[in-house]
């Protein structure tokens, strides 16, 4: 048999809720936080924009070799590329747009230039033989090169 105990009303009340300071404080950490991690989230997204570009040069010219293959001379335009090419690259205006360069029947250039930013600009290119240059700056900012060749 069981002794039932009588209420013990000195019992501590239960808490059953947040006090706005600690709701307060919780908002300032977390917004400091936030506040730190948005320029490396910002260089993160441009960096992995340059890497599509680089991908997406390297898709044109495994196109333009493709290309040379059937006809014997580089394409100038990307418009004679697209029975090959994804059409969301010869389409795009932003954040690269894509242009070639033919100086004659064995060399060319294919150009990415930063578009629509007013921070970052610059442009990546990709030769015949399969090299690629250059970077996107901002000031005050370390350069951004893509990041596989």
């Amino acid at each position: 048999m069981q002794l039932q105990r009588p209420h013990d009303h000195r019992k501590k009340l239960r808490r059953c809720g947040f006090s706005l300071f600690e709701i307060v404080l919780v908002l300032a950490i977390v917004s400091v936080l936030v506040a730190l991690s948005a320029p490396s989230f910002r260089r993160a997204t441009e960096q992995a924009q340059a890497d599509i570009a680089a991908a997406n040069l390297r898709a044109i010219w495994s196109t333009q070799r493709f290309y040379w293959l059937d006809n014997r001379s580089f394409a100038s335009n990307l418009s004679d590329l697209q029975s090959m090419l994804d059409p969301s690259i010869a389409a795009a205006s932003t954040p690269y747009t894509y242009t070639i360069s033919v100086v004659d029947n064995n060399t060319f250039t294919v150009t990415a230039t930063r578009t629509g930013s007013s921070k970052w600009a610059g442009q990546i290119t990709i030769d015949q033989t399969g090299a690629m240059a250059g970077s996107i700056q901002a000031s005050g900012e370390t350069a951004i090169t893509p990041g596989f060749h």
